[in-house]
């Protein structure tokens, strides 16, 4: 089993244990995607992409309204000091915040780097709102 599927086969056990929400979508080419929709607020995605001469990296990813595009959320993520890289992009109709790791700096399991990651990205949004 390659590095990549041993992170596919991680989250799986993991999800289908604590966080059933995730789903896959099946006709991804560039690794392995998931989705949910738990949170009314936004959408989570979490990414396990890894290309010929990269590392395998873990991306997750929080999908907010267009609205968001009204707040500091881009500057707030520029001067965030955080473990994993951090990325903001805006689109005409929505933002997406996002946090990977290669694995060769990751220090916990596919979910525990989302849940950490979870909770930077609600506090850094919380923080662009409050701005």
């Amino acid at each position: 089993m390659n590095l990549i599927h041993y992170y596919r086969q991680q989250f799986l056990e993991l999800t289908s244990q604590f966080e059933q929400t995730w789903e896959e979508e099946p006709f991804y080419k560039i690794g392995f995607l998931w989705y949910s929709y738990a949170n009314a607020a936004y959408k989570e995605i979490f990414q396990l992409t890894q290309t010929s001469q990269d590392p395998l990296y873990l991306v997750y990813a929080i999908e907010l309204s267009a609205s968001y595009k009204e707040t500091s959320i881009g500057d707030v993520i520029k001067q965030a000091t955080s473990a994993y890289e951090l990325a903001c992009y805006v689109f005409p109709d929505k933002v997406m915040v996002t946090a990977s790791v290669s694995t060769e700096d990751l220090k916990q399991t596919s979910l525990g780097f989302i849940n950490q990651a979870r909770a930077e990205m609600i506090d850094h949004v919380f923080s662009a709102i409050q701005i």
